[in-house]
């Protein structure tokens, strides 16, 4: 009968000890790759966000993204567009119901339909908007409408403490724009009051003729916007004043908004956007990742990446973004970067940062 044979105590302990040793190579490469995945998670966000931003930006559009750092040095990223919420044909004013609508005054609807269709008419009345919640828009709005003003000037929009937008008279015949919001105080406690603009120069008690875009029994398309940035006019599609506050947010109370109340001429084809937070697109950074910069500090306050016509928005822009996040690895061990690269044409990649120095 054949001898059966065991193993040894010693063999016993050669084999536990060498698969301590792979476990432990195995857990140290296990730890390595998740550390490395929450970089490649946080990089690909990045990268997701900037190329919805840029999709959202077609046309007039504003979009942006918003890299976010706290004192404490933790990243966020924020995705913002513009988003319209109301779109206005003037012959809906005698459709709608008080519950929506409140005209006053003289406010009536065209029985003509020439090349405008209806419209509607104001001879110093109102009409106005109740407190929707869509209305509530903080970081940012565009306002479009057709304008057909009679010789008159006298307020055209109201909304809250304080959005305020104004006919004026200029010179020639011609009537002006001007347009006052109320700015917030900034994160740093900086900032606060109102951002007047309007169309000539901002300081002048007279507006001159050429910067008078607004020609009375004429038809005009008037475009006001501010996003978080910049307060701009536009009419008939050329830029007739602008203003820039980088420091400073805008804030309206929960107020009606109000058409009118001065305002006499034709009006139609009301147009209003909001640019709010997306909610689809917010990712807040592990701890052990920071937004840093280029001198290998952790970056402070925002940065905004401005989105127009899917590029990077010039006015905002001179040259490519590029925003390097280091993830710590802890041990004395030194930091692993990644640079998300964003190109004039707003395309994004992701590169080392030894390949964009």
């Amino acid at each position: 009968m054949a001898r059966r044979r065991g193993f040894t105590l010693v063999e016993v302990l050669v084999v536990m000890s060498l698969l301590g040793v792979l476990m432990g190579l195995s857990i140290g490469l296990i730890a390595n790759a998740q550390t490395g995945n929450k970089l490649l998670v946080a990089t690909n966000s990045l990268a997701s966000q900037i190329a919805s931003a840029r999709a959202q930006s077609f046309g007039s559009n504003t979009a942006y993204v918003l890299v976010r750092t706290t004192p404490e040095g933790k990243t966020s990223f924020r995705n913002y567009r513009d988003t319209q919420v109301l779109a206005w044909p003037a012959e809906d004013f005698a459709k709608a119901s008080e519950n929506v609508i409140r005209r006053a005054g003289g406010v009536e609807i065209s029985t003509d339909t020439d090349i405008e269709g209806r419209y509607a008419i104001f001879q110093g009345g109102t009409v106005e908007l109740g407190d929707p919640p869509w209305l509530d828009f903080l970081d940012g709005f565009t306002i479009q409408c057709r304008l057909r003003p009679d010789a008159r000037a006298g307020p055209l929009f109201a909304k809250g403490d304080v959005l305020a937008v104004n006919l004026m008279q200029g010179s020639g015949g011609r009537l002006g724009l001007s347009a006052k919001i109320r700015l917030q105080k900034d994160e740093r406690g900086q900032g606060e009051g109102f951002c007047d603009l309007r169309t000539g120069a901002r300081e002048a008690d007279t507006v001159p003729e050429w910067a008078a875009p607004l020609l009375p029994g004429r038809w005009h398309d008037v475009r006001i916007a501010y996003d978080r940035n910049t307060f701009t006019i536009h009419v008939d599609g050329r830029l007739r004043a602008i203003r820039s506050d980088r420091r400073n947010r805008m804030v309206l109370n929960d107020a009606s908004f109000v058409i009118g109340g001065g305002y006499g001429g034709g009006f139609d084809s009301l147009v209003i956007s909001g640019i709010f937070e997306s909610d689809d697109n917010r990712f807040d950074c592990p701890d052990v990742i920071r937004h840093m910069t280029p001198k290998g500090e952790v970056a402070a306050g925002d940065l905004l990446i401005h989105f127009r016509n899917r590029s990077l928005d010039p006015q905002y822009h001179p040259a490519p973004v590029r925003v390097l996040l280091e993830m710590d690895q802890g041990a004395g061990k030194p930091g692993i970067g990644r640079v998300v690269l964003v190109s004039l044409s707003g395309e994004s990649f992701v590169r080392r940062p030894e390949e964009v120095r």
